[in-house]
This record gives structure tokens, sequence and C-alpha cells, in this order.
């Protein structure tokens, strides 16, 4: 079974009043590693270039082709450990926020994951 550190809304390390960590496993780690594969640009993590979605090449381009963008979120989703099938996937655009919303249903090792998350734009 794996592991992974709680991470808060901020996506700090989410410690106790006494400075703990603590550990997360089943659907809760996966939804977690999903949102943090999302949030990161490709590249960005220097021990693996490869990590992350491209979204300097293909997603903040003048004109992106949303179907390609779709299947590059689900290609993400489904990279990460413990999931098995993406059920849904949508895109929501907020353009006076600058926020991508991505809305999706996931098949895990630990049960079906429904989660939402907000990618904003500087």
């Amino acid at each position: 079974m794996a592991y992974d550190l709680v991470l808060s809304d901020d996506h700090d390390l989410d410690l106790d009043l006494l400075g703990r960590a603590s550990l997360t496993d089943g659907a809760e780690r996966i939804g977690q590693q999903i949102k943090i594969t999302l949030l990161a640009f490709l590249g960005e993590w220097f021990l693996d270039t490869s990590f992350g979605v491209p979204y300097i090449e293909s997603v903040q381009i003048k004109s992106p082709d949303r179907a390609s963008i779709e299947s590059i979120f689900r290609a993400r989703i489904l990279d990460v450990p413990g999931v098995q099938r993406v059920r849904r996937l949508e895109l929501q655009i907020e353009r006076q926020l600058r926020i991508l919303r991505v809305v999706f249903d996931a098949d895990t090792d630990a049960g079906r994951l429904e989660q939402v998350v907000d990618l904003r734009q500087p």
C-alpha cells in the first residue's frame, strides 16, 4: 500500500499543533497526487522532467484545441499510480477569473473518485 504526506489546501505540508506531519492513503492519496500532477508544469520538477502538464507548449497557447487539451489531462490523470480509468472529464473555463477547472470522475484501486481541480493563471 502506498502512502503520501498530507498537504493543506494551499499545498503546504499539513502539520498538527506539535509540528507533526501525517500520512494519507487510498482515494485521498490518489486524489492528492492527481492534483499535484495537474498543478505541475511539464519539466518543473528537476528529478523527473517528464512529470507535469505541458501548459506552455499545448494549453496556454493562442488557439488551443479543446479535444487535445482534454486528452492531455486524461493521460496525466491516468499516469497517477492507482488510477484505472477516467470515466468523465470536463473542462470549465472562467475567463474573467482566469481559471481552468478540471472536473473528473475516475475509477481507482481505492474506489470511485470525483474531484474538481482549479488551475489559476497568475
